[in-house]
């Protein structure tokens, strides 16, 4: 009962992994940039299938976006983004395979890239699972300052297949 119990548990404390190959992160995503741009950027990975995902959609679409900052944002899935996403932000719908060739496996995960393309923060936007404070323009804000930042965990969904079949041998509710 111990076992079922802590496995039904970890699916709501348990952050997932965030990319560990920092420098191939940042020279893929780098390559997002608009031709020409050389300034910071911010990627949003974000998934359909994920209620977490959701809830920085309806944050990102309803909150004033820092000015000096290129966003993009990576969605993958089936279901169709709120418009209010396409308006706001470059969107760019991705298939489970292409994001996995970032060595993206989960979302929802914020890369913020410095004008020389390097990742000065990889990671989630809160600090424990559905919580109320969404960090991601306090996290741009640091950046921007060169202030040393330290990586929220990413607390949503898995969303390559391994790490799907990972999550699945643990208890569902």
């Amino acid at each position: 009962m111990l076992l079922v119990g802590a496995g039904l548990l970890a699916k709501h404390v348990v952050a997932l992994p965030a990319p560990n190959n920092e420098s191939h992160l940042a020279q893929s995503l780098g390559e997002l940039r608009r031709a020409g741009s050389s300034g910071w950027l911010a990627v949003h990975v974000l998934y359909a299938e994920c209620r977490c995902s959701q809830r920085i959609v309806a944050h990102l679409t309803s909150t004033e976006r820092p000015r000096r900052w290129q966003e993009v944002v990576l969605w993958v899935g089936d279901a169709d983004p709120d418009p209010g996403l396409y308006r706001a932000f470059d969107v760019r719908r991705l298939s489970h395979e292409q994001l996995g060739r970032f060595g993206v496996e989960s979302a929802p995960l914020l890369v913020a890239l410095d004008p020389e393309g390097r990742a000065v923060y990889v990671g989630g936007y809160t600090d424990r699972k559905q919580g109320p404070d969404i960090r991601d323009l306090y996290v741009l804000a640091e950046a921007e300052q060169r202030n040393a930042l330290s990586a929220l965990p990413v607390f949503g969904c898995a969303v390559s297949e391994r790490l799907k079949r990972a999550l699945a041998a643990l208890p569902a509710p």
